[in-house]
């Protein structure tokens, strides 16, 4: 018989070695589960134990006359009985059940042997000591007492039938094989105890060793989560820099570019009344060259906001033509400077849509701009479409051109931030590479998506898809919610209103730039509004009192009390706290001035028909 593999791996080399028995496969086609390791060891002590007990029993039998039962329990104990108990115990579902079972034989067997022997005192001792030992290191005291009641009872059993023999004195083999098992039983625990002690003191310092290495492998976390950490910072540090350089770049160029181009458009203005068409060229590239660099201010910061997830949508209702009428009015110039020919297919019932409109017009302005630059002498068409589809109604925005085109390696990076095509189209054509990037955002931003097909030397064709009805109520929002819903279900859209006759309208200007002052109050008395204006914003808050406004525009950035300050203040004041405030200011805070109570939010350099256009809204607004 033998034992398991998985003991014999794990034993030591001086251990004895018991038989390996094979394993059986049962009917259901699944092996046994390996026997309880107390199997594996009862077995190597039950062998040299259970022969010592037979041989014992041969000493005392060996010179008197007796039958054949004697010496069938001899053979029985001796060497039958081992075997099979490691066969019960190894093929039982619970193997640790069946080996305390057969402890429990084992005792009965002592106590057997004790009577017939005749109680010799040795041989009795020698062998009720070795099997309540074995018992006590298994199975405990509540087990031990089992199997002292099982000594009993085969005392008991045996004695009954020998008439309770007793033998005062032990033959002199006898008494030796006493002797040789006291000794053999003492080794064998002793041996088992030296194992265990060795396999306790080796898995005690395993342990030590693997707490050693969890603390390093700890140690390593720690360190890897505290450069994580500094990194983190580093990085939050970083951004927080960018930030700060990105906000003062933008007020150091756009306060200066808001001069030049309020003062170009006004110089502009009265060379043409005067008829004085060189000068109104050269504003013209005064202006133009103000404006590309707005651009380019523009298209950074737009880009650092939609990376670091803080760009919004302000999310209103129009006329998809009124869009496309604007962005072509003003790329129209671009594309016929290369001696292009620009085709605009728009039905006139394309109808309405909600969405940002400025970021469409955006989209839409940058790709006409990139048809123009990159075609010479050839044809820049845009295409617009709705589609009722199965997810919803989709409004289409097709650039086409046929111009230098693209290679499909080029086509592969085309939307990657500050890349272009290759380096000669960058050198001969320029830009920074941010404005197709920024389209792709602000079309998944807007629940929509853009596609791009293009062929070298035959064009390219860029096809923006934006939802056409969304779930969203019109106001600012960071995402959208298309609707799947395939009805138009958008309001009408009111046309305009004419503006009331009756006295001119007084404007509160509060900026603390001379140059703002000069331009809105030149701006603002061209379009008969009477204009009072301040650098202070306590001085802004006393007139704001004393002249009651029809309006205010107010700039955020000043000395002493800024304009975040001041919009609090004419809010909290029952005086003037209806009065409308539109913000234009450098900071792009356009949340922070819409939840203060700002009535509209302009970021300088500002359109000025775009503001007139609010102005008369809201003073169209109050009047009504």
């Amino acid at each position: 018989m033998q034992t398991p593999e998985e003991l014999t791996r794990t034993r030591s080399a001086d251990e004895p070695r018991a038989p390996r028995p094979a394993r059986e496969t049962p009917a259901g086609g699944a092996p046994h589960e390996h026997p309880h390791p107390l199997v594996a060891l009862d077995y190597r002590v039950r062998v040299p134990a259970m022969l010592i007990v037979a041989l014992i029993g041969i000493a005392h039998l060996v010179d008197k006359p007796q039958g054949a039962v004697p010496w069938i329990a001899i053979v029985f104990t001796g060497l039958v009985w081992p075997q099979l108990a490691y066969l019960i115990a190894s093929r039982a579902r619970d193997s640790k059940r069946a080996e305390l079972a057969n402890l429990l034989f084992d005792s009965l067997l002592v106590g057997c042997w004790t009577a017939a022997t005749g109680f010799s005192v040795l041989p009795s001792l020698m062998m009720t000591s070795a099997i309540i030992t074995a018992c006590l290191s298994v199975g405990g005291v509540r087990f031990t007492a089992w199997a002292i009641g099982s000594i009993m009872a085969g005392m008991l059993a045996v004695g009954a039938l020998t008439g309770f023999h007793v033998v005062h004195e032990a033959s002199l083999l006898t008494t030796c094989l006493s002797v040789v098992g006291m000794l053999a039983f003492t080794s064998i625990f002793g041996f088992h105890s030296h194992i265990q002690t060795r396999r306790v003191v080796k898995a005690r310092r395993e342990l030590t060793d693997q707490h050693r290495q969890i603390q390093d492998q700890y140690t390593i976390i720690e360190r890897a989560l505290q450069s994580a950490l500094d990194s983190n910072d580093a990085v939050r540090q970083a951004n927080q820099a960018k930030s700060v350089f990105l906000a003062n770049m933008s007020h150091e160029l756009r306060t200066p570019l808001n001069a030049i181009l309020g003062y170009s458009e006004m110089l502009m203005e009265d060379a043409d009344a005067k008829g004085d068409t060189e000068v109104v060229s050269d504003l013209k590239k005064i202006q133009s060259a103000g404006k590309h660099l707005l651009g380019l201010i523009n298209g950074v910061l737009d880009f650092s906001k939609v990376e670091a997830g803080k760009m919004k949508l302000f999310l209103e209702t129009f006329e998809v033509s009124k869009v496309i009428e604007e962005a072509v009015n003003t790329a129209r110039p671009l594309i016929e400077n290369n001696g292009n020919r620009l085709e605009v297919r728009c039905p006139a019932d394309i109808g309405p849509m909600r969405e940002d409109m400025t970021k469409v017009r955006q989209v839409l302005l940058n790709l006409l701009s990139n048809a123009a630059k990159f075609t010479q002498g050839g044809v820049v068409t845009l295409d617009v479409w709705r589609e009722n589809r199965v997810d919803g109604n989709w409004v289409y925005l097709k650039v086409s051109d046929n111009g230098i085109g693209m290679t499909p390696e080029q086509v592969g990076r085309l939307f990657q931030p500050f890349s272009q095509a290759d380096a000669a189209t960058s050198r001969k054509y320029g830009g920074t590479g941010l404005g197709l990037a920024l389209t792709q955002k602000f079309c998944t931003m807007m629940g929509g998506d853009i596609e791009v097909e293009s062929a070298q030397g035959k064009g390219s064709a860029f096809t923006i898809r934006l939802p056409g009805e969304i779930e969203n109520f019109d106001g600012e929002a960071s995402s959208v919610r298309v609707s799947t819903l395939t009805g138009m279900k958008l309001t009408d859209i009111a046309g305009p209103i004419p503006l009331p006759e009756g006295q001119p309208k007084v404007v509160l200007v509060i900026d603390d730039d001379p140059a703002v002052l000069d331009l809105m109050q030149r701006i603002c008395s061209k379009a008969g509004y009477r204009v009072i204006a301040t650098r202070s914003g306590d001085e802004g808050l006393r007139l704001a009192r004393e002249k009651s406004p029809d309006l205010i525009t107010l700039d955020v950035v000043m000395p002493g009390m800024d304009g975040w300050d001041v919009l609090a203040a004419l809010k909290k004041d029952e005086t003037v706290c209806r009065t409308p405030v539109v913000v234009v200011t450098i900071a792009d805070e356009r949340d922070r001035g819409l939840a203060l109570g700002a009535s509209d939010y302009f970021v300088k350099p500002v359109d000025h028909e775009k503001l007139m256009a609010a102005l008369s809204r809201i003073r169209r607004d109050r009047v009504a």
